[in-house]
Parts: structure tokens; C-alpha cells; sequence
């Protein structure tokens, strides 16, 4: 293609056609350099093939290492000074600029890599990455706060992941630019607004990038807002391969915001199954407690019954009763004696010829006498019996319940109230009656006037 052309509207270029002179211009006139920069962004595809780029404190250029007989013993990595020898070229489909490497010397450690090792081994020497030191992320979370861009795509990740396993989280985000001269402030700043957000965590995240554009992140003012919080923190800053200081101070890092999203967020059926055997577990436990209590109040039941006052005189019916029954037993069987003992004496004034007139009449008088006076005691020992009875009714406070009375006691105590001194409002009180028992709270109390006052 003429070298002209492009230059009138009738010659006007395609995309492919000046991509296409401008490898071939870059190619011969350039052909192969060195170039001495610092390594950043270097990754490899499934064919092995590496691409990274170079970089100094003003520019960058993108370098592909395709794999060849020099590939073999090669390693790039981020940070690493190298001096870089190959084809200068130009990708046509898509315009990109490049060098297409063909050897590869290292020129010692880049500035950045040199940096970040500074800084960490100042901040593990003061104690930052302290596993003793980093807080625990609670096994429940409520409340997240999140710090980060809040249109960018690591925020829209983690929220799709967060509606997915567990809706009802509250989430709020802390906006932040995360690259640029202005985003250590407002990171920082964004902090210390989650950390009194009255959070359960915050999340602090950005995706993948450059490690330019991951710089903001090895920050060592981040790093001591993050080692101050008192909220626990994860850290999830770019991809797997990317580490920043942030992600060491951090009490959790994740290898990106979608991990750390889930790391935050249980599943909720998991969740749920658990409270469901906790439940389950408490349900038993209760049920246990409740049949020891059944048991005890059986017993303690049984015991009440047995020194219940209406229990008490119905024995001591009981035994009078007895002894009712034993004495009328004897004078019956007295009485028989006497009797047997007369018909002894009568036999013998029969066989004497005695005057039987006048002796029978006698001796039916004295008998019917005597049948008088035993009569009369046995009466008489009845009478004392049912008097006895009578009177262990009276004093029984069951017998006074039947009465239409009532007796007062303070709830889960023996302690009969006496007077209006004896309870405070509020308090829970039992009144026996003849067929139970009736519990009542106080609401208020009265005094009664004394009788010199009426």
C-alpha cells in the first residue's frame, strides 16, 4: 500500500489497512530494542504464554513472551527491574502497541516491589499482620458495611452474591474512589464512617487492575486506620494473585470481592437447618427439665398431703372411733358376764327353794337397773366421743373454710397474712378456700381504723 495514502478522503484508510502499514512501519524501522523498566501485571495463559508490562515513572508498554526455546528457565514477575531485548510490533486487530520479547535479563528489583517490601517489613515489625491481634468475624452477620466505588463491578458482585444467600442482610455502602490522588482520603474516610455504622463487619474491596491502580492499597495510612478499627475487617482487593498491604493488616482477606461476599454470608438454608437442630436440641432439654419438675412436685404433693390439717383429723377420727369401737366391745362384753353370772346365781335360788317370788322380782329390778347404769355409760362415753369430734371440727381451718372463710398466704410460701403490713402491691398471693385455692395480685391495700378512732 502506498505510503500516501490516507491523505484525501478518496484514500482514506480502513482500521485494518493502517494497522496493518503501521506494524510494518514500527517493525523495519525500529526492528528489535532493549528496554529496561519494571515489571507489573504479568500473567500467563493456558498456552504458557506470558504478557506483562513495562513501566517507569512515566509510561508503560505492553510486552508478549511466547513460548519458544528461551521460554523454559523464565520468570516474570511483578516488581522484578528487567532488561528486555525484542521486536517492537503492533497487534492488528486491535491496534495495540507492543514488544514482542525475545530475551529477558533481570535488572535487580523494580522501585514499587522494592516499596511494598519496605513497608511490609515495617509493618510486620509494629505488629500489623498479628494473627493475636485480628479480630473475629461473628458466625452471624446482620449488617454489613461495605467500602468501595459504588458503581463499580467488585460492588455489583458482591450484592448479587449477598441477594443470592442471604436477602434479609442490611447492607450499606461507604463510596470511595479507589485509584487516583484523591482515593487514600476518602478511603480512609469511608472507614471510619463504617466503623461507626454499628456494622457486625465491614468489607473493604475493589476489582482487578493494574498493580498501578492497586497501589492506593499498600498505602501505610490505610493500613493503620485498618489495624485500628474496632469493627472486624475483610480485605479484597483485586484478583488471586494480587496481594496489597491491606489484605495483610486486614483481619480476613479473600481472594476477591465475590469470595469474600460469600465469606460474609452463610447460606441461609445451612443457617436455617442449624437453628432447626438447635431447636430440636432445646425442645429435648426442656422436655427433660420439665419431667424432673413433674416429678418433684409429685412428690412434694404427696408430702403436702400428708401433713395436710384435714388429713391430720380425719386420722384422729379414725383412732376415736377406734376406741369407741373397743369400749363398747367390752361393755358388751361385760355385760354378758353379768348376765351369765345372774343366770348362775338364779339357778342356784331355784334349786334352794328360796322365796323365788320375792327373789325374782329383786333380781329382776337389780337387773334392769343395772342395764340402766351400763346404758347410762355407754351413753355417756358416746356423748364424750361425738363432744371430742365436735371439737377437733372446730379447730380445724378447714372446718372455719366451710364457713365461707378463707386463709391468706404469700405466693410459694407458708407465711399466713395476718395484716395489710404483711404485702406490698404487686405482690402474688394465695387464698385457701373449702374447694381450692385462688391466687390474686395486690393492686392496693387499706387500713382499718382502730376502734378509738370510731
Amino acid at each position: 500500500m502506498p505510503i500516501n495514502s490516507g491523505k484525501t478522503p478518496e484514500n482514506a484508510f480502513t482500521p485494518a489497512g493502517l494497522n496493518h502499514i503501521s506494524k510494518q512501519l514500527l517493525e523495519n524501522e525500529l526492528g528489535s530494542v532493549w528496554v529496561r523498566g519494571e515489571v507489573s501485571n504479568a500473567n500467563s495463559n493456558q498456552n504458557l504464554h506470558i504478557y506483562f508490562s513495562l513501566k517507569d515513572e512515566n509510561a508503560s508498554l505492553s510486552c508478549a513472551f511466547f513460548k519458544n526455546a528461551n521460554f523454559a528457565n523464565q520468570r516474570v514477575k511483578n516488581g522484578d527491574n528487567l532488561l528486555v531485548y525484542g521486536q517492537v510490533s503492533l497487534f492488528e486487530k486491535t491496534g495495540n502497541y507492543q514488544i514482542i520479547v525475545k530475551r529477558i535479563e533481570s535488572s535487580g528489583i523494580g522501585d514499587m516491589a522494592k516499596a511494598f517490601a519496605e513497608l511490609k517489613i515495617k509493618l510486620e515489625s509494629m505488629g500489623y499482620f498479628d494473627p493475636s491481634k485480628k479480630k473475629k468475624i461473628p458466625s452471624v452477620i446482620n449488617s454489613i458495611g461495605i467500602v468501595a466505588s459504588q458503581s463499580s463491578a467488585a460492588v455489583r458482585d458482591v450484592l448479587n452474591v449477598i441477594r443470592r444467600r442471604n436477602p434479609l442482610l442490611n447492607v450499606k455502602i461507604y463510596h470511595a474512589s479507589v485509584q487516583g490522588e484523591n482515593a487514600v482520603g476518602e478511603i480512609i474516610d469511608a472507614l471510619l464512617m463504617a466503623d461507626i455504622g454499628s456494622h457486625d463487619a465491614i468489607l473493604l474491596t475493589r476489582g482487578g487492575g493494574s498493580q498501578e491502580d492497586l497501589w492506593t492499597f499498600n498505602d501505610v495510612s490505610i493500613a493503620q486506620t485498618l489495624f485500628n478499627l474496632s469493627t472486624p475487617c475483610v480485605s479484597a482487593i483485586g484478583h488471586e494473585r494480587d496481594t496489597s498491604i491491606s489484605d495483610l493488616v486486614a483481619d480476613v482477606s479473600a481472594i476477591t470481592p465475590s469470595a469474600a461476599a460469600e465469606l460474609l454470608t452463610p447460606d441461609m438454608e445451612n443457617l436455617i437447618t442449624r437453628l432447626e437442630n438447635n431447636i430440636k436440641v432445646l425442645q429435648r432439654n426442656m422436655q427433660i427439665h420439665l419431667n424432673n419438675y413433674s416429678q418433684q412436685l409429685d412428690i412434694n404433693f404427696h408430702k403436702l398431703q400428708k401433713s395436710h390439717p384435714k388429713v391430720r383429723i380425719l386420722t384422729e377420727k379414725k383412732e376415736l372411733q377406734n376406741r369407741f369401737d373397743k369400749l363398747k366391745s367390752l361393755f358388751n362384753n361385760q355385760n354378758d358376764e353379768r348376765g351369765r353370772k345372774l343366770n348362775h346365781v338364779l339357778l342356784k335360788l331355784k334349786k334352794h327353794d328360796f322365796a323365788i317370788g320375792e327373789n325374782k322380782i329383786s333380781m329382776h329390778l337389780a337387773e334392769k337397773r343395772l342395764a340402766i347404769t351400763m346404758q347410762q355409760k355407754l351413753d355417756n362415753s358416746h356423748n364424750k366421743i361425738a363432744n371430742l369430734s365436735h371439737a377437733l371440727d372446730n379447730l380445724s381451718p378447714l372446718s372455719t373454710l366451710s364457713r365461707g372463710y378463707s386463709i391468706t398466704l404469700k405466693a410459694g410460701s407458708k407465711s399466713i397474712i395476718k395484716s395489710t403490713d404483711d404485702v406490698n402491691v404487686g405482690d402474688v398471693i394465695e387464698s385457701i378456700v373449702d374447694k381450692g385455692r385462688i391466687q390474686s395480685t395486690v393492686i392496693t391495700t387499706y387500713h382499718s381504723k382502730s376502734k378509738e378512732n370510731h
